[in-house]
């Protein structure tokens, strides 16, 4: 696990400025992309469910603490963009080993070129999202972690795969028992 401080660097560093819905989602969607690969988290940051998807009071607290880190503001169309970026990116080395750094790059670098609205869509689709309920809740990136190191280890599969070779020799297939080839045949068409 890294720092969620390590974390915003390296995002800044690879695809700053952002805006800070931008850098919110990237950071999200790092998380859930390395949970699902992985089965544990990649940082300690929290995140919430809020009206423009997922939030981490983490990062703003971050950009607040982090002398490095600089947010400025800018007027677009009628209202003001919160943007973030580093101060001097060539002296920051937020996350030393390059192949996580690469890892982070291939789980979120497709996302880089989208807008924050684009990504947001993305975030809020994600299950850990969409299994908060209420506003301003955290969202369980802990269980989703859990759930996912069960779901990607052997032994889960090995008792999958028991279950399947057990329901096949009753001939069971799904949640209907097959008493002759006919049903079995009908359930293909």
């Amino acid at each position: 696990m890294i720092s969620g401080i390590d974390l915003v660097k390296y995002l800044l560093k690879e695809y700053g400025p952002l805006p800070q819905k931008k850098l919110q989602k990237l950071a999200y969607l790092a998380e859930i992309g390395y949970i699902k690969k992985h089965g544990e988290r990649l940082t300690d940051l929290s995140f919430k469910r809020y009206y423009f998807g997922p939030y981490s009071d983490d990062i703003r607290n971050i950009e607040d603490l982090d002398e490095n880190i600089i947010v400025s503001e800018r007027q677009n169309v009628g209202y003001i963009i919160k943007e973030s970026k580093l101060s001097n990116p060539r002296n920051i080395e937020p996350i030393k080993s390059k192949a996580l750094r690469e890892e982070i790059h291939s789980l979120i670098g497709n996302h880089s070129r989208s807008s924050g609205n684009i990504l947001e869509k993305v975030a809020d689709n994600t299950e850990p999202f969409l299994e908060t309920d209420k506003l301003n809740d955290p969202i369980d990136l802990d269980g989703y972690a859990w759930y996912c190191s069960k779901i990607n280890s052997p032994e889960f599969w090995k008792d999958a795969e028991e279950a399947d070779k057990k329901n096949e020799e009753n001939h069971v297939y799904g949640k209907h028992v097959i008493h002759d080839s006919s049903e079995l045949d009908s359930l293909f068409q």
